[in-house]
């Protein structure tokens, strides 16, 4: 049996490991005059000739950030096979909707965890997936930790806030599993990523054969397993 891991928002500062996604803040508020449920994106139903900002809609009021979501970023298929949905990639407006939403995270927020704590989450977090894999090792389970393409906007944020050494290096370090990082293999760079985060699904399908590929030759493949005996026999003779 063998584990395929993406490495996607396991780090981030808000802690998380669901689905592969950072979860949700859900903010729900009442009032006579609107209502703001997730995904409303900052009022976007505005309340007839009154301003969309809710510091001017209530003066003096203490209001939570509200954080926008993508209302539709995907198309599902048969056996849940899922790809970036087309508009994402052909119509401008909707791409930029996208990449403006992904650049909430990218700027400094007043809620955001302190760095000492969010370093403490970095470190639990790596704690824990060396736990996991070392469980699925016990069942005889090998571990292939992937990190997927990203670019523009995104990769920089990443880099900036999850330096790779502080992170997928560190990751590795605590699990002594192999890895594949998108920026290691030129194989699995230059895709087409329209919000820097997502292939399409052309690129998506070109990318997995490229990765199947890599998998093969390099790591559980019969080349790999021939190369390892390779080298094992050659340390044996040397000694």
């Amino acid at each position: 049996m063998r584990a395929l891991l993406p490495l996607t928002a396991a780090l981030c500062p808000t802690g998380c490991l669901e689905n592969g996604f950072p979860p949700k803040a859900s903010v729900r508020r009442r009032d006579s005059h609107l209502k703001i449920s997730e995904g409303d994106c900052l009022l976007q139903r505005k309340v007839p000739g009154r301003s969309a900002d809710p510091d001017d809609i209530f003066p003096g009021r203490q209001f939570p950030r509200i954080r926008c979501f993508i209302k539709n970023a995907q198309a599902i298929f048969a056996d849940r096979n899922t790809h970036l949905w087309s508009k994402v990639e052909t119509d401008a407006g909707y791409r930029e909707m996208a990449r403006s939403i992904w650049r909430q995270d990218f700027q400094p927020s007043d809620d955001d965890p302190p760095p000492e704590e969010a370093r403490k989450t970095e470190k639990e977090q790596i704690e824990r997936m060396a736990r996991a894999v070392a469980k699925l090792r016990a069942r005889a389970v090998k571990v292939l930790f992937v990190r997927m393409p990203s670019s523009g906007e995104y990769l920089a944020f990443e880099n900036r806030d999850f330096p790779r050494a502080r992170t997928w290096d560190a990751l590795l370090a605590a699990t002594a599993a192999p890895g594949i990082h998108f920026e290691d293999y030129p194989e699995l760079q230059g895709y087409y990523l329209p919000e820097w985060s997502h292939m399409t699904r052309a690129e998506a399908e070109r990318f997995t054969a490229a990765l199947y590929r890599l998998i093969a030759r390099d790591f559980w493949g019969s080349s790999a397993a021939a190369t390892a005996a390779t080298a094992v026999a050659a340390e044996h003779g040397s000694r």
